[in-house]
């Protein structure tokens, strides 16, 4: 299924993919190193998804992206919450 000139289906299904190994990944990746591991600051972290959503905005140019801080900031907190476990 095509939205312009986007493959919907194709999107869904390919960062859904990337979304899951991300995270088993970075779930590993933090059980195996919590002693060791510093996370980045605040800062940092505010770059990070900077630059995420400047990507996505980029790769979407026609699609009139806008950041949504509520939700931003719901999934950073996801994020500390499944670290602290």
């Amino acid at each position: 299924m095509k939205l312009g000139d986007i493959d919907v289906v194709g999107e869904i299904i390919d960062l859904n993919f990337q979304l899951l190994r991300t995270q088993i990944l970075l779930e590993e990746v933090l059980k195996h190193n919590a002693d060791t591991l510093k996370l980045p600051s605040k800062e940092a972290m505010e770059e990070i998804n900077e630059f995420a959503f400047k990507a996505v905005q980029n790769k979407f140019p026609n699609m009139n992206i806008n950041r949504k801080e509520d939700k931003l900031k719901k999934e950073i907190e996801e994020i500390k919450e499944k670290r602290e476990l």
